[in-house]
């Protein structure tokens, strides 16, 4: 008998087929800087990521997120500082009145992990958390951090400096975590 040329739809998929929807981590960066609003949705999917912005994709190696991302920041050392490797403190200090005013650039970072094919329907009753961090570069070269707290209002302080890359570098071990975890199970 000779093999067929089409697959047998009854037959169970094959365990070393690649998954037609795998695992990621998505990313969505949005930045606003001299009047110019920039939206740029990356992806990780195992060792490669992806950046798409209008319609043009640029891939990368998943080991140099940072070096990409912060290639699409605007150009603001307080935003675009490397990591220091640990989460550092600076006393809590809120920003006087006119802060505002003050602001050269927003960076808004959003991550997701997706399980893909291997979620079997669990998102439904288990969605996908998203980790959602904004920053403001003001002209002093400070950094603030814009968190909405449970009753509605902003919590607005303070961050050193490297606090984007490391909250990236943070949130995105996080979702590759629960990614790990979500598809062991």
């Amino acid at each position: 008998m000779t093999p067929s040329p089409t697959p047998d739809p009854s037959a169970p998929a094959s365990s070393s087929a690649e998954p037609s929807d795998p695992p990621r981590v998505g990313i969505r960066l949005v930045t606003v800087h001299d009047d110019t609003t920039r939206r740029i949705d990356l992806q990780l999917v195992g060792l490669r990521g992806m950046a798409v912005e209008d319609g043009l994709t640029t891939t990368f190696e998943a080991t140099h997120l940072w070096p990409t991302v912060r290639d699409l920041l605007p150009p603001l050392p307080q935003l675009t500082a490397d990591p220091a490797g640990r989460r550092t403190t600076v006393p809590v200090q809120v920003p006087g009145p006119g802060w505002d005013q003050q602001c050269r650039a927003m960076v808004s970072l959003a991550v997701v992990a997706t399980a893909g094919d291997a979620d079997d329907g669990r998102a439904e009753q288990d969605p996908d958390p998203v980790v959602v961090r904004t920053w403001f570069a003001t002209e002093d070269g400070s950094l603030w951090s814009a968190t909405p707290r449970p009753d509605g209002s902003t919590d607005i302080r303070l961050e050193p400096t490297g606090a984007v890359a490391d909250l990236l570098v943070w949130d995105v071990t996080g979702a590759l975590e629960a990614l790990v975890a979500r598809v062991a199970s």
